[in-house]
């Protein structure tokens, strides 16, 4: 009897199941590094040995599609993060250089200026000694323009010397974007004046007259005492206010003569806009020997050893031919910030006349004044010596700018602009 084969029916259900686990079996397979899988235990380690392995015998793992893509983008912007560091770099170094030759230019246009403004108003030695600072600071005068104007009252007050000095600079970095060079300029103006005052005199006085006779660092004999007033004595002034001759707090003269004067006072005919203060004030009359005595002896004694003597304080100017013009050492420059400066260097008014007893006097300059010592005369009773040097130096001696007079006994020059 034949056989027949009977079909197999399949179970829908079971096929269905098989399926599943086939799929899950191919789902948790490591097929892609990119993503997240449980997979075995077992697996895994088999995975990790063979990759291992391959590493082992100099193989490459392959990277991922997705970090390959990350790395060139971090490649990216760290190129273009270096581009703007490096770019702005070069922007600082040439923005930098440009602005230090700008400083050395200006600094080298001062020099030249207030080195040429000593000679005014001689034009042709102001060119001259214009050319020859510029080439002590490596400036071509080819590449400065040198300008001179004569005083002319009352617009001018002062003769004036500008320097300009203008010169190509060149880039290192900017030429990548097309710029190559560029000017750079800068000038300077400098004054030659004399002073219209100030404060911080000291309230005692020479008389122009007797002043045109003193020879410059030589000594001279000075007299501030009630006996009779001869040609060449000098008198009190009452700057900030009556003296009661013995230095009490209120004592004006004296504390004048200790620490200079709290008021300004100015040079007759000077412009009101440079200097405010009075021209005119009244002599200090009366015997004022005990002040006088205690105000020098406070100076004498409170000036530094290293500027004890003239020699200390005062030298030829280098600047200058002329064997009557000083120089103040800087160290000892009581008009400057110095740890060592000499009391001893104190500014006088130069007045028109003196007089007996109370009067008024005009004040008609400044002049710089040496104290040297009280005399062999003493300075008890009338009688009162004191021995001092006057410096004739064209130094800023901490009073105002005025105007010009070329006889003045003190002038100096200025940077204006």
């Amino acid at each position: 009897m034949p056989v027949t084969a009977k079909p197999v029916t399949a179970d829908r259900s079971n096929t269905s199941v098989a399926l599943r686990k086939r799929r899950t079996r191919r789902r948790l397979l490591p097929w892609s590094l990119g993503r997240s899988h449980h997979v075995p235990v077992a697996r895994s380690a088999q995975v990790l040995q063979r990759r291992s392995h391959r590493e082992s015998e100099g193989g490459t793992i392959a990277v991922p599609r997705a970090l390959r893509s990350e790395r060139g983008q971090a490649f990216v912007a760290v190129v273009l993060f270096l581009t703007v560091i490096g770019g702005s770099a070069a922007i600082a170094i040439d923005v930098g250089s440009y602005a230090a030759e700008r400083r050395d230019l200006q600094n080298a246009s001062d020099a030249i200026a207030l080195a040429a403004s000593q000679e005014l108003p001689d034009a042709a030695a102001a060119r001259a000694v214009a050319n020859t600072w510029a080439a002590k600071n490596g400036i071509d005068p080819s590449s400065m323009t040198v300008t001179i104007t004569q005083q002319s009252l009352p617009a001018e007050p002062n003769p004036k010397v500008k320097v300009t000095i203008e010169k190509s600079h060149s880039f290192t970095f900017a030429r990548m974007v097309g710029i190559s060079s560029a000017e750079v300029q800068a000038s300077a103006t400098a004054i030659h004046t004399s002073p219209a005052g100030g404060a911080g005199i000291v309230p005692l006085s020479i008389t122009k007259e007797a002043l045109a006779d003193v020879d410059y660092g030589d000594e001279v004999v000075l007299k501030y005492d009630a006996n009779q007033i001869l040609t060449g004595n000098t008198g009190p002034l009452r700057v900030d206010g009556p003296g009661s001759g013995n230095c009490a707090s209120s004592d004006k003269y004296c504390s004048g003569v200790k620490y200079g004067s709290e008021n300004v006072v100015c040079a007759d005919g000077v412009d009101q806009t440079y200097c405010d203060g009075p021209s005119a004030v009244d002599t200090e009359p009366g015997n004022k020997v005990g002040a006088t005595r205690t105000a020098i002896n406070y100076r004498l004694d409170n000036t530094s050893t290293e500027c004890n003597d003239f020699t200390d304080v005062f030298e030829d100017d280098p600047t200058s031919s002329d064997p009557d013009l000083y120089s103040i050492t800087q160290e000892c420059n009581p008009f400057l910030a110095s740890s060592t400066s000499s009391l001893r260097v104190v500014i006088i008014p130069v007045i028109n006349q003196l007089c007996n007893g109370s009067c008024q006097v005009t004040i008609t300059g400044f002049v710089l004044a040496y104290l040297e010592r009280i005399g062999s005369g003493g300075c008890t009773g009338n009688d009162c010596e004191v021995v001092a040097r006057f410096a004739r130096v064209d130094q800023n001696v901490g009073l105002l700018a005025g105007t010009f007079n070329p006889n003045s006994s003190n002038q100096f020059v200025r940077l204006a602009e």
